[in-house]
């Protein structure tokens, strides 16, 4: 019984030991490699140019920087009716869609999304920012003013931002591009008049209480 024992015990030893070495003498090729194809060069610049003198010191700074007089947060007016004057009883013109600065910050043009209504079949028109006013009553409200008429809106050139703003950054060669697709573009079939409602009659207070 002993001796029995003793051999089952030595060929399982042998056994595992043979195994053993054939696993570890197998080895796994090496997969293929895989070629990167080059990067494009990358260029940084500052979005907004370099500050001011009299403000370098809060360019550096990383966290809160006190506000001044004049400064706006722009995302509180985006979206924001614009209005034909600043009476009480003042028509809607439009809304404020977006604004275009220069690479040194400076506001250069304000989007105003016009015509359509409730957003269906409206229109963006570029105007320049000595346009658009804000109005301030006495008891703090707030509200946007346009210098245009809303006829004079209606008529102006479409703005085409994907056209202008390839990824938001202007493009230098758009205007080359429309004219190239006002050529080329086929003038056999009218465009069919676009029809729009006008806006429902509004008042400063509407804005004024959203604020």
């Amino acid at each position: 019984m002993f001796r029995t024992t003793l051999l089952t015990t030595s060929c399982a030893l042998f056994i595992g030991s043979a195994a053993f070495a054939q696993t570890s003498d197998t080895t796994t090729a090496p997969s293929a490699t895989t070629v990167q194809p080059p990067q494009a060069a990358i260029s940084t610049q500052n979005m907004f140019g370099n500050p001011p003198t009299d403000t370098a010191t809060d360019a550096n700074k990383i966290g809160f920087i006190e506000p001044k007089t004049g400064q706006l947060l722009v995302s509180s007016f985006i979206g924001q009716t614009v209005y034909e004057s600043d009476a009480n009883d003042a028509k809607s013109v439009g809304k404020l869609n977006d604004l275009i600065t220069s690479s040194e910050g400076k506001i250069e043009a304000a989007v105003i999304g016009v015509g359509g209504f409730l957003g269906v079949g409206e229109k963006d028109v570029a105007v320049s920012p000595d346009q658009l006013q804000l109005a301030k009553r006495s008891d703090g409200k707030k509200w946007l003013v346009i210098k245009a008429t809303k006829e004079e809106l209606t008529a102006a050139p479409t703005f085409d931002r994907a056209l202008f703003f390839d990824d938001g950054v202007a493009d230098p060669t758009a205007a080359t591009k429309q004219d190239n697709q006002n050529t080329s573009a086929p003038n056999s079939t009218a465009p069919a008049t676009q029809q729009t409602q006008p806006p429902p009659a509004a008042t400063p207070e509407t804005p004024a209480q959203s604020n």
